[in-house]
């Protein structure tokens, strides 16, 4: 699973490599246009076009009949009962093209989300590393230690937790790059890599967390190997890591809200030179 993953980060790398010195928004732009073009294109191919543009004919014509018959009660009446039974057999209609384009589309905002939900610390900016245990016991004593490097630095002790089997650390950035943490355990080290940036953060593949088994935990853990299961570590998390702020025209917008409405908007926009109905 590791592997489609990996394919997967270096795809979209490649993809987004040419707007690195660009606004964020200029890459989101870009692949939210194809994949709104994509999910068009699977949408003609998946569904019932003839039944679609049938279906939308009639809508229109039972909606123009609530208007002509706007003094006959129960004319409109039933045509507006027609339009509620036509809208149920488009929405029918729809269900079998939005299983196809799902998993893809999911794939895509997966991919998206590690690049733009989150950027890479600026130097003197803390954050919170969480790890949790296999065995409780490790969370007592000196059991288990993290280390930084000249880039990253451990700046707290340990707050251990043995109920939840979790100790928790403050690090803090000091110099742009990308650094390793190093977690000793009694059964050897796992590393956790911490990305620091000067200036504008890259788009780069930046998961805060770092999890056990990637198969179950895809969503999560997109952008790093999954832990090994005889490691002893169920996960490492970084708590209070900062949010990639994306604005347009001055205002804030949610990467998540630009790709849906850009992808809508480039289907639309597109949908006639196609040919398809939607």
């Amino acid at each position: 699973m590791w592997t489609i993953a990996y394919i997967l980060n270096r795809v979209f790398d490649v993809l987004l490599f040419p707007f690195r010195g660009m606004h964020p928004f200029i890459g989101l732009l870009v692949v939210s246009a194809i994949t709104g073009i994509v999910m068009l294109l699977i949408f003609g191919k998946t569904s019932n076009q003839a039944a679609i543009r049938r279906t939308k004919g009639l809508l229109k014509a039972h909606i123009a009949e609530i208007w002509l018959f706007r003094d006959d009660l129960a004319q409109m009446l039933l045509a507006f009962v027609r339009v509620l039974g036509n809208t149920g057999r488009y929405l029918a209609h729809s269900l079998r093209p939005l299983v196809f384009i799902l998993v893809p589309v999911l794939i895509i905002m997966v991919m998206l989300g590690v690049r733009y939900a989150h950027r890479p610390l600026q130097p003197g900016e803390s954050a919170v590393i969480a790890v949790t245990l296999d065995d409780p016991a490790w969370a007592r004593g000196d059991a288990v230690s993290l280390s930084g490097t000249d880039g990253v630095a451990v700046t707290s002790p340990a707050l251990r937790i043995p109920q939840k089997g979790e100790i928790d650390w403050q690090i803090q950035a000091l110099a742009p790059g990308t650094h390793e943490l190093t977690l000793a355990t009694p059964k050897g080290a796992v590393t956790k890599k911490i990305a620091v940036a000067a200036g504008p953060a890259p788009l780069a593949a930046l998961a805060p967390s770092r999890g056990r088994a990637l198969s179950g935990h895809f969503l999560e853990y997109p952008a790093e190997p999954p832990l090994d299961g005889s490691s002893g570590v169920r996960g490492i998390r970084a708590l209070d890591w900062p949010a990639r702020e994306l604005r347009v025209f001055g205002f804030g917008v949610h990467w998540l809200v630009a790709f849906f409405v850009l992808s809508l908007v480039a289907g639309f926009a597109v949908k006639d030179l196609f040919g398809v109905e939607v």
